[in-house]
């Protein structure tokens, strides 16, 4: 099999693409739909504040406690969570597997929030 180099392409930038794509279909899908899964992530920190978390755990509360609706793709969530960090609002602990069995145990990032 013969792969495609593009040197000019960082695994960096299509991680950034691939997350700004799913959030665009995320809010053509569902109006505001970053926004409200914004607010997700704060409701949880506020409310889970001394706890290190997983985007997994916000996706879980977002959808089964404050109706949040699915985005077409989970990636989405990766999007919303990058800028909560950038934003100060949480901070990456470290890597630890996901629960979910369908990621085959991958690793994601562990995360806490930050004391104002």
């Amino acid at each position: 099999m013969t792969q495609t180099h593009l040197p000019f392409v960082s695994g960096k930038l299509l991680r950034d693409l691939g997350m700004e794509t799913a959030l665009y279909h995320a809010n053509a899908r569902h109006n505001e739909w970053a926004e409200r899964a914004l607010d997700a992530v704060l409701v949880y920190v506020a409310m889970h504040r001394d706890e290190e978390f997983m985007t997994e755990d916000v996706r879980e509360f977002a959808y089964d406690v404050l109706a949040v609706p699915y985005p077409p793709h989970d990636r989405a969530w990766g999007s919303v969570v990058a800028s909560a960090a950038r934003k100060g609002l949480i901070e990456r602990v470290r890597f630890a597997p996901v629960k979910a069995v369908s990621s085959h145990m991958a690793n994601a990032s562990v995360w806490r929030a930050v004391r104002p």
